[in-house]
């Protein structure tokens, strides 16, 4: 690469590198890449083995105490049986007297000894390493996004029935009942009751127990549930569910308080009609898209690409012409699995929450719109970034000097980025898009398939991508006159099962002068 060249990127890195410092590094943001996950995953099995030698030394002292138990018993009920002549003997009457004497002072310093300190102390160590409230909260939300964006029943999910595919995994009591206090406070209580319903359910169900330590109070349970019920003006059926904790709970003072302020409600407001249990929403193209509702995609024209460059000529690519306005191709087999591999290896030790750039800040903010992680990786990083690009140069026939690093990117529970454009406006362009203009294209490797969900959808043009492992989709975001094409707007739909990798490169104009020359808007 030529100097000139060299300074170029290394100008562009600074840049991108100064707009992403600003993300907050204290959160982990568990939820949102399954790369991430997997450290979770390796601590529960610490934290069980932790509880396992927890569970070793209770017994141990347990055992300990009954053994002696057991003796002392035997040699008690003998003396107890015949007072006098077990006493007359001297030898037990002394040690009668140093028993009581010695022992139980012993056993009460045995007592005493607190098990388990070790472990407690391995607990409060990796306790910074647990999810926060945030990321369960984050959670949360994304089962509630799976939900709603592929319009399934709060019954089937619960029960591992997933767009309409059972697996082997269920939700109990506490994960319904997290979920639907979790709704609770965002005041969406139509939902919010039918996730309570369900942790109600399996707790009279009788067939599952939680361990004491995690049990859940039926009556609290109920008790919310009510409280959601009243928020939706169904006042018996909140009255009903509150008479029936009422028979549960011993402490009834707080459940016969509300009560009598939902009897109260009923005699002063008897005809009020109940809100509707859900606000009716507004499935759009986005929501179509993501169901694989639209049109199936036809194969305009499909070839091997032998003439974009002149390594294509000895290799060709396949090629899938998806559309002409806005062009948009879809290569097949482009990046082998041990490239895959590679590229995952390298991105997982640095994947980092991923941020949207805000243009009334100027900086990358963290955003409820985007769940994933990602990470960049230098154009001449290693060899494989290096042939990485080389091969967008092949597909696109485009000069990549200037343009951005190639982001890997690794989705998590419910991962999706909600509706965006690639290019930037004009008007409020970043240093970085002033040098080296805007994002003329957008290649889109596919690094996994996905089980269920995760299509790259175009809403305004009904086009749905999903993805496929080894493929890349790419398409142009800049008209001819270099104005943004707001036809390529597009989504990543929410996971729903799977681990969806993906690696883009965005492309950017200032080089492509001679490529793609601009030309006015007749």
């Amino acid at each position: 690469m030529l100097l000139a060249e060299w300074k170029f990127q290394l100008l562009a890195m600074a840049l991108l590198l100064g707009m992403v410092s600003g993300q907050e590094d204290n959160e982990k943001s568990h939820s949102t890449s399954i790369a991430g996950m997997v450290e979770l995953l390796k601590l529960e099995d610490q934290l069980v083995e932790n509880l396992s030698q927890y569970a070793d030394e209770l017994e141990q002292k347990l055992r300990t105490v009954r053994s002696f138990v057991t003796g002392m018993r035997k040699e008690n009920q003998l003396a107890l049986n015949q007072t006098e002549h077990y006493l007359a003997n001297p030898l037990n009457a002394f040690s009668l007297i140093r028993r009581m004497q010695q022992d139980w002072t012993h056993w009460q310093y045995y007592m005493q000894q607190e098990v388990g300190l070790k472990q407690l102390n391995f607990v409060k160590e990796k306790q910074q390493l647990l999810p926060t409230s945030t990321d369960l909260e984050e959670a949360a939300a994304s089962i509630y996004r799976i939900h709603s964006t592929y319009d399934m029943k709060v019954s089937d999910i619960v029960k591992g029935l997933l767009n309409g595919k059972q697996y082997a995994v269920s939700l109990n009591a506490l994960d319904s009942y997290a979920m639907g206090k979790y709704l609770y406070d965002q005041q969406n209580f139509g939902y919010a009751c039918q996730w309570i319903f369900q942790a109600i359910e399996w707790l009279k169900n009788g067939k599952h127990k939680l361990p004491l330590p995690l049990a859940l109070d039926l009556s609290e349970v109920s008790r919310l549930y009510a409280e959601s019920l009243i928020q939706m003006n169904r006042y018996a059926d909140a009255l009903n569910v509150i008479n029936s904790a009422l028979s549960l709970k011993t402490d009834k003072v707080k459940l016969l308080l509300r009560k009598s302020e939902v009897e109260h409600l009923i005699r002063t407001h008897p005809n009020i009609a109940p809100k509707p249990q859900f606000v009716k929403q507004v499935v759009g193209a986005y929501e179509h898209g993501c169901r694989g509702h639209f049109p199936v995609r036809s194969q305009l024209h499909c070839v091997y690409n032998s003439t974009n460059s002149p390594f294509l000529r000895l290799a060709p690519l396949k090629m899938e012409l998806v559309g002409l306005d806005p062009y948009m191709v879809l290569y097949h087999d482009v990046i082998s699995d041990r490239e895959i591999s590679e590229l995952q290896s390298l991105a997982v030790p640095s994947l980092k929450r991923a941020t949207v750039f805000q243009q009334s800040t100027g900086r990358n903010t963290v955003v409820k719109t985007r769940t994933s992680k990602v990470t960049w990786l230098a154009d001449g990083f290693n060899n494989l970034t290096g042939v990485l690009n080389r091969r967008v140069m092949d597909m696109t026939g485009f000069n990549v000097v200037g343009s951005e690093m190639l982001q890997v990117m690794n989705y998590g529970l419910g991962g999706h980025y909600d509706k965006h454009y690639d290019y930037f406006n004009s008007s409020l362009a970043t240093n970085l898009t002033k040098m080296n203009g805007d994002r003329i294209a957008t290649v889109l490797f596919y690094l996994t398939d996905v089980e269920q969900g995760g299509a790259t959808v175009f809403p305004n043009i009904q086009k749905a991508v999903f993805p496929t492992k080894g493929a890349a989709i790419i398409w142009y975001n800049l008209k001819h006159d270099g104005e943004g094409d707001q036809r390529t707007l597009h989504a990543a739909c929410p996971v729903i099962v799977g681990s969806k990798w993906v690696c883009n490169k965005w492309v950017r104009e200032r080089q492509q002068a001679f490529r793609r020359p601009c030309l006015t808007t007749q």
